[in-house]
């Protein structure tokens, strides 16, 4: 997320906001790598038209064709902005169906790369780079990447590592026995935000609770200093996908998880939450948005809601009704 309101700036999450206006990069329904919908206030959206499409050319690792039906372009998935500080560039995160995935896959995997924009508007266009920042074929590849830079200018990617896309099978293919890792890991970025700096670690991975896998991870740090992951688990298909949260005193961890979900299935007549970004809202809530299913005329799909949270402590609270 960039946020820039009164010309302070937040960086958090996947949300693009500019000139008082909130820009969410959200993936277009087969028309455009990326779409996005833009708000003066964090509760009335508008949709911009496909043809506005920030990223209309992608780097030369991505795989171009028809994957799913739904989808006649690359499969774009999770795109993620923030303003880099050493040159105030924008630069927008992506997960794409890679051309190094095997053809006789029976998936195809997804990699991570990165598009930089010339211009003073999350809106871009971006221009794409040609090489991946991560590309773990052998691990089922890699999505949802989400940028942060910390208090001392560290600049740090978070994302998930898609191990269920080689599963054995069952939920989200990945519930037949041995059941594969989705680990998040964190990978610290030098100060152009796209060229990693050293290893990447794992901050957290699936456990039993969490059903297939554990994914769409967003770091948010409070005014206390404590840091918080927000993650999804179980499958995005089916009703045990939520959002869940763990904090730590270091963004490298040791990440504790909280004691329950954030939300989940049932909460306000949701169906499967999941996948949130965050931005400071700078009225002592934080605003986030994510998606949850709704029946449309061709079947499921994942529509878009906005609330609001604060932070106690390490717990964090729900301040507004959906």
């Amino acid at each position: 997320m960039y946020g820039s309101r009164d010309k302070k700036l937040t960086y958090l999450g996947i949300l693009a906001q500019s000139n008082d206006t909130a820009a969410l990069e959200l993936l277009a329904l087969g028309k455009s790598n990326v779409q996005i919908a833009t708000s003066p206030n964090f509760k009335d959206w508008t949709l911009l038209n496909h043809t506005q499409d920030p990223l209309p050319q992608l780097g030369d690792w991505v795989r171009p064709g028809l994957t799913v039906n739904l989808n006649p372009k690359a499969n774009v998935w999770a795109p993620a902005v923030i303003k880099r500080p050493s040159d105030n560039k924008f630069v927008l995160y992506y997960s794409a169906a890679s051309a190094d995935s095997p053809e006789n896959a029976p998936r195809t995997s997804h990699c991570i790369g990165a598009a930089v924009s010339d211009t003073s508007s999350p809106a871009g266009p971006y221009l794409p780079l040609n090489d991946t920042i991560t590309c773990p074929i052998d691990e089922g590849g890699a999505i949802d990447p989400s940028p942060f830079i910390d208090t001392d200018g560290s600049f740090y990617v978070t994302y998930k590592v898609d191990g269920n896309n080689i599963g054995h099978g069952g939920e989200c293919g990945n519930m037949v026995k041995p059941l594969v890792p989705t680990p998040i890991k964190l990978q610290k970025m030098m100060a152009d935000g796209v060229t990693p700096d050293g290893s990447d670690i794992t901050i957290l991975d699936r456990t039993e609770d969490d059903g297939p896998l554990v994914e769409a991870p967003v770091i948010v740090r409070s005014s206390e200093g404590i840091y918080f992951l927000f993650f999804s688990s179980g499958c995005t298909r089916n009703p045990s996908y939520d959002v869940k949260y763990a904090f730590a005193n270091d963004v490298r961890g040791p990440y504790q998880r909280a004691k329950k979900p954030l939300l989940r299935t049932g909460d306000f007549n949701l169906t499967a939450p999941g996948s949130v970004g965050v931005m400071d809202l700078e009225d002592g809530t934080f605003g986030m948005v994510f998606h949850a299913r709704v029946q449309a005329s061709y079947g499921k799909v994942r529509a878009m809601y906005t609330s609001a949270i604060r932070f106690n402590g390490t717990e964090v609270l729900l301040v507004k009704k959906i």
